[in-house]
């Protein structure tokens, strides 16, 4: 769960469940409050018209007859009598529902407050055990009961009971006591399904909102990702916000600074190796003039050196931003085709693949670096033994050879342009360039490449790939245009390079 706090999905999500929560339950408890003090003014309101209602009805009868009607009037819940007012009634804590109902009782009497009015209000005492408007009901002997809405009347519980003594014209009283009624107190437990299909469309709203907004960003580290392999890359779509599009306008700008800058760093390369190498050339025809043959071949040989250092410290300048297109292929088959390649010239490879494995990547430049491995490999090995596995969601493979190895601390020196490990073994052919290349095409194909001393002897490369999935084949129709009108381009540019490359 740890996206809910590292991805701007998950954190929008907690805040908007959080937020949208706590707001949903003070607005229904804010609601349930006003509409349950409008209820009970509501119901005091009734009530109180009814004993005023009475209370006019007994002054229009004799004396000896308002004993029956009162008791006529009377129900299980209602208690009405006459009585000779013997009691006395404190003044109701002032807002109290007690004191409203007092005030409300004056005005349908239209008396003064406690003019011949004295009530007792009880929030705990129920009247005859009637704690529900249910139970009211259902002491009916009627059959009506039964078609009753059962929950909503269920919440609605006794508030306690309101008594007391209202005087008649003639001096006499009439004493009431009936119950008083309330609903259920608000609780968040009944939000229950509510609040889920609350929190149910609140977030998918979100998600569909997040995954639009978030679209480019994501478009964005594909981009930015894409750049760090290929500088020749499709620009980025500047669209979405316009925090998005300014942060897509900087990429594009910046690909094409960089684009510029190794147009003229691949440019004056070229213009180098071509100055170069008429004076080479010229050298190279001037040893064969030399009468000392020794001195001559010497010569001959280091100038021969001199122009490999420069058509590969050229190429090295080129490989790195070179504008192939990647394509899905069977790593199996190129690794098998680069070791054929080396068998039918006579060299000790073989090459095992266990599994068919596909990755997206730039063949030719995938096949030179592999090259570069065996090459290295048989060169100072001996032999190579090529290996081509899965593991998981990355493909690898392995050059293996039967040399000495390295110390462990020029495993990674070995990488580094210009680096001959042995040099002391008098070999002038080589520039210290092969892994530099390999590792400069494995990393901007975003793998990996590794060295080690095998356990059994020998120093083995390691190539780290990602396996292709359909995922990584996003490349739409006009991205693959864009790719090859780049290419078309970087051509046009290589064609000078290519006559600085062969002129020595």
């Amino acid at each position: 769960m740890s996206w809910l706090v590292d991805t701007i999905k998950g954190r929008v999500a907690v805040v908007l469940v959080i937020v949208l929560s706590a707001s949903h339950i003070l607005g229904l408890w804010f609601y349930a409050n006003r509409s349950d003090e409008a209820a009970t003014i509501l119901h005091d309101a009734l009530l109180a018209e009814q004993i005023a209602l009475v209370v006019r009805f007994a002054e229009q009868l004799p004396i000896n007859e308002r004993q029956t009607a009162l008791a006529a009037m009377s129900s299980p819940a209602v208690r009405l009598s006459t009585t000779q007012r013997d009691t006395t009634r404190w003044p109701l804590p002032e807002g109290s529902r007690g004191h409203n109902f007092e005030h409300l009782l004056s005005a349908f009497l239209d008396r003064r407050m406690r003019e011949g009015i004295g009530l007792n209000f009880s929030e705990t005492k129920d009247v005859d055990g009637l704690g529900s408007l249910l139970s009211k009901v259902r002491l009916s002997l009627h059959d009506e009961w039964n078609h009753l809405p059962v929950r909503p009347m269920a919440e609605i519980q006794s508030g306690g009971s309101v008594s007391g003594e209202v005087g008649l014209a003639d001096g006499s009283w009439v004493r009431f006591a009936v119950p008083v009624l309330k609903v259920n107190a608000f609780s968040p437990v009944k939000l229950g399904v509510p609040l889920f299909m609350m929190i149910l469309s609140a977030m998918v709203l979100a998600a569909w909102i997040l995954n639009r907004w978030t679209q480019p960003l994501a478009q964005f580290v594909s981009a930015a990702e894409r750049l760090g392999r290929d500088i020749h890359s499709p620009p980025l779509l500047e669209a979405g916000p316009s925090e998005i599009r300014a942060v897509a306008h900087t990429l594009n700008l910046m690909q094409q600074r960089l684009q510029r800058v190794v147009e003229d760093r691949t440019a004056f390369a070229a213009a180098i190796a071509h100055d170069l190498g008429t004076p080479i050339t010229r050298l190279h025809l001037r040893a064969h003039e030399i009468e000392d043959d020794a001195l001559g071949s010497r010569i001959v040989r280091d100038l021969e050196q001199m122009r490999r250092m420069i058509t590969a410290t050229l190429e090295f300048a080129r490989l790195e931003f070179a504008a192939e297109i990647s394509e899905k292929l069977d790593l199996g088959s190129l690794v098998e085709s680069v070791c054929d390649d080396y068998a039918d010239i006579g060299e000790d490879v073989s090459a095992a693949a266990h599994e068919p494995v596909t990755v997206m990547a730039r063949p030719a430049s995938l096949r030179r670096a592999i090259a570069n491995l065996i090459e290295n490999a048989v060169k100072y090995g001996k032999r190579a033994r090529v290996t081509v596995e899965s593991r998981g969601r990355e493909a690898r493979i392995k050059v293996a050879d039967d040399g000495p190895g390295l110390p462990p601390h020029m495993l990674e020196e070995a990488f580094k342009p210009f680096r001959r490990i042995n040099q002391d073994e008098g070999d002038t052919e080589g520039n210290g360039l092969g892994l530099s290349i390999a590792r400069s095409v494995v990393m901007g194909m975003g793998g990996q490449i590794a060295l080690s001393n095998a356990d059994q002897g020998g120093l083995q490369a390691i190539v780290t790939l990602q396996l292709y999935s359909n995922s990584s084949d996003s490349q739409s129709y006009l991205q693959r245009r864009i790719g090859h009108i780049q290419i078309k381009k970087s051509r046009s540019l290589g064609s000078k390079v290519d006559d600085g490359h062969d002129s020595p």
